[in-house]
Order: structure tokens, then C-alpha cells, then sequence
């Protein structure tokens, strides 16, 4: 895992709060492990699905 070693305060709503905590009791992890999945995913899974998109209008082009 990945050294944690810089901080970043955001603002939640009260309902983002409760998801928030929710989610993470759910799951057995904390609030913050649940925004790091969360946003690795977000960009991760994006930035894969933009590649995978390109490579398949690629070989549709040489088709």
C-alpha cells in the first residue's frame, strides 16, 4: 500500500456524511479508505474505459 502522507479536507453535506459512514461500516473500513477506493476508481476505471474505447476505434479503422 502506499505511503498516506499528505492531508486533504473537503466539506460534506450531512446526507454525504451518513452515505459516507454508512458505506464504510459496511464494508469494515474507515471514511478515508472509502474516498481513496472511491477516487482511484473514479480515475482509474475512466482512464482505462478512454484507452479501451480508443484501441477499439482503432481496429475498427484498420477493419
Amino acid at each position: 500500500m502506499a505511503k498516506i502522507d499528505k492531508r486533504f479536507q473537503i466539506l460534506l453535506s450531512e446526507e454525504e456524511q451518513v452515505l459516507l459512514k454508512n458505506e464504510a461500516s459496511r464494508r469494515g473500513i474507515s471514511a478515508a479508505e472509502l474516498i481513496r477506493m472511491a477516487l482511484k476508481n473514479e480515475i482509474i476505471q475512466k482512464s482505462e474505459l478512454v484507452r479501451r474505447k480508443a484501441l477499439l476505434s482503432l481496429t475498427e479503422l484498420l477493419d
